[in-house]
């Protein structure tokens, strides 16, 4: 599809899908304006909602959904819930997901040719369910969302959900759930703009504008990103990361049309282009191209049938398009022009009801449908459904002590996996006023990408062919966590967790000779185990500082070769300082992690035997500081990325140490 055809899709939706209004705030409802107006650092999770916020801040932070698929308070949430607020990720100063999460505890961000992928609690990217407003984010690329496609100009707050979700999300959400909820209009008429320039020639231009009437509402946002490619090793003519140039657009609108009927949709698109050169076997050389194309869609209409329930409907649409281009120089056998077509679509409707007695009913049903189009496909595509029921209920035993018991479920039917069961079962107690204990147990699954099933590439140049499986199962997990949050002080908070996923019929590479060729395909034989535990503490020291600082340990062990899981860091220390003044309108963040070593199995001869190695430590350094000048509404600052200079061509190709300095004003 031209990109004119594709604007003129977004502009359609933008129009005709204009938003929900609530009676209740929304799931980011009553954020967007309170942000500007929070404490230096806003709480991490559950508990921080009331450690050390005043009474008249606690509305702003007090509202999550996705543990629950439900609106719900966030120091009540049963399960154990990380949200990064709207005044966070402007001071982190992060211009895109994958470097706001990159020093969250528990989390791992990894560059690669996909992009920027997440892993959560030592599992890789395609145990995390990524979404943006609840719905799936489309177009995965070697099975996992690029984070980097993700700008951060329209973002309200991120959740993160550690864990099992499953039970309300069906497959891929065994790690977790990351979910970026975006912002609605909050004034009658105001914008946005803000500009940054820096080292790699990287350009960020954002604009966002909103409009609010009584029942109804409308925001806009758009943003511009350009970025030079950069190379980690200067000994070659190869370049470790690519170059970037693309935009973005995207419209949220909401209106209530009475007391019981509301309604809310979304819309948006992407385009990017990046280019690199790569090397291959004997010294051959390609120009790298990809253009990426990403559309999303939602409509969301709500009915308040009584005053103890409502019925949401949901129905979405996602395309994701994808052209890589590998031109050989001086050459032209090895020439390559590959295109993927991702479409998912999406209609569903959930039932929420307090019948009384404690209890608070989640119930809902959906289909999924997904359809891929690849050259590297066998056959060029392939199309699946999955429909699926779920129910959860939170159950209040004790209200005094907090006694909260939730268990919950879900049956999926899959069109060519038949039928997947997942439940949970969560229990949440406040034994004291400044003690939280959650805990969960729960299944999990994963369904095998069209690429583990269909897969059917060559690689000439490297000696190497890729064929799928169609025979593949789902994989399996249990998976067990439990989290303790103290508040001792009002300025104080630890936290403390542990947990532990264990997978079966997990889907490895199956390696066979074929003459002058290697020949990789999948099959279900591998078992793994991954457990450890998070320590944190957040403290507010003298001269308005707030600090926060965290240890994870993840142990996490193939059982099948009986070794550690590749690139998988045993310890990672994480931390991260905030420093407000509002007299002088200065604000600094300082946030970043020390990774501990890294074990990998590369063959490098090709001989199928691993060339193992251990990657040494690595420390992280990003940097922001800011100054509103008092006349003007303006705000000037600079952004530092990995001032440690971290980073190497074969195991962590992250960008080199930048610069960006700016401004953005707000009316």
């Amino acid at each position: 599809m031209s990109g004119r055809w594709w604007l003129c899709a977004l502009l359609w939706s933008a129009l005709s899908g204009v938003a929900r209004a609530e009676d209740a705030p929304s799931e980011d409802g009553g954020v967007a304006q309170a942000a500007s107006e929070a404490p230096a650092v806003e709480p991490r999770s559950a508990v921080d909602a009331t450690a050390s916020l005043p009474p008249d801040d606690l509305p702003a932070l007090q509202t999550v959904v996705t543990g629950s698929r439900t609106q719900e308070r966030l120091r009540e949430t049963p399960v154990a819930t990380e949200v990064i607020t709207r005044s966070e990720i402007i001071a982190s100063g992060a211009r895109d997901a994958s470097e706001l999460l990159a020093t969250r505890p528990g989390l791992v961000v990894q560059q690669g040719f996909a992009g920027a992928t997440l892993s959560v609690q030592g599992l890789a990217p395609e145990y995390v369910l990524v979404l943006v407003d609840g719905e799936r984010v489309t177009g995965k690329v070697d099975g996992s969302v690029d984070l980097s496609r993700l700008s951060l100009e329209d973002i309200e707050q991120v959740e993160i959900v550690k864990g099992p979700s499953s039970v309300l999300y069906g497959s891929d959400a065994v790690a977790g759930v990351v979910n970026f909820i975006t912002r609605r209009a909050q004034r009658t008429l105001g914008a946005d703009l803000r500009a940054a320039y820096g080292t790699l020639q990287r350009l960020d231009l954002d604009a966002t504008g909103e409009t609010r009437g009584d029942a109804w509402g409308l925001r806009l946002s758009a943003g511009l990103q350009r970025r030079a490619s950069y190379d980690l090793d200067p000994s070659d003519i190869g370049t470790t990361g690519s170059s970037l140039d693309g935009y973005d657009v995207s419209a949220r609108g909401d209106w209530r049309g009475s007391e019981t009927l509301s309604l809310e949709g979304t819309a948006s698109f992407s385009h990017r282009i990046q280019r690199g050169v790569d090397l291959g076997a004997g010294n051959a050389v390609f120009d790298r191209a990809t253009r990426d194309n990403t559309f999303a869609s939602r409509l969301s209409p709500s009915w308040r049938l009584s005053s103890a329930a409502t019925l949401r409907a949901d129905v979405s649409y996602g395309h994701y398009e994808r052209r890589y281009l590998r031109d050989q120089r001086n050459a032209s056998a090895l020439d390559t022009v590959e295109d993927t077509r991702d479409q998912q679509a999406r209609v569903g409707a959930q039932v929420e009801a307090r019948p009384g007695g404690g209890h608070a009913l989640v119930a809902g049903t959906e289909y999924l449908g997904e359809w891929l189009r690849s050259d590297r496909l066998e056959g060029g595509r392939g199309r699946r459904g999955r429909g699926s029921v779920y129910a959860q209920d939170s159950w209040t035993l004790a209200e005094g002590v907090g006694l909260v018991l939730v268990p919950g479920g879900r049956l999926d039917v899959d069109s060519q996996f038949g039928l997947a069961a997942t439940p949970r079962v969560a229990l949440k107690a406040d034994p004291t006023s400044w003690l939280t204990v959650r805990g969960s147990y729960g299944w999990g699954y994963r369904a095998p990408s069209f690429q583990d099933l269909l897969i059917d590439f060559e690689n000439p140049s490297v000696g190497y062919t890729v064929r799928g499986n169609p025979d593949l199962k789902p994989e399996r997990s249990r998976s067990v966590s439990i989290n303790l949050e103290a508040r001792p002080t009002r300025d104080s908070m630890v936290w403390v967790g542990a947990f532990q996923h264990g997978l079966r019929d997990m889907i490895a590479a199956s390696l066979q000779s074929e003459g002058d060729f290697l020949r990789y395909s999948y099959i279900n034989i591998a078992r793994a185990r991954v457990r450890g535990a998070e320590l944190g503490l957040r403290q507010s020291l003298p001269g308005r500082i707030q600090l926060e600082l965290g240890y994870t340990l993840t142990d996490g062990t193939d059982q099948e070769l009986d070794r550690a899981l590749e690139g998988q860091a045993r310890h990672r220390l994480t931390a991260q300082a905030t420093w407000r003044h509002r007299q002088w309108g200065l604000e600094a963040n300082v946030r970043g992690a020390l990774t501990g070593e890294r074990p990998f199995y590369p063959d490098t001869n090709g001989d199928g035997v691993a060339d193992s190695y251990r990657a040494s430590p690595t420390v992280s350094l990003d940097a922001r500081v800011a100054w509103q000048l008092p006349a003007g509404g303006l705000q000037l600052f600079v952004v530092g990325s990995n001032l440690t200079g971290a980073g190497n061509p074969n195991d962590l190709p992250i960008p080199p140490r930048t610069l960006q300095a700016g401004v953005s004003t707000r009316f």
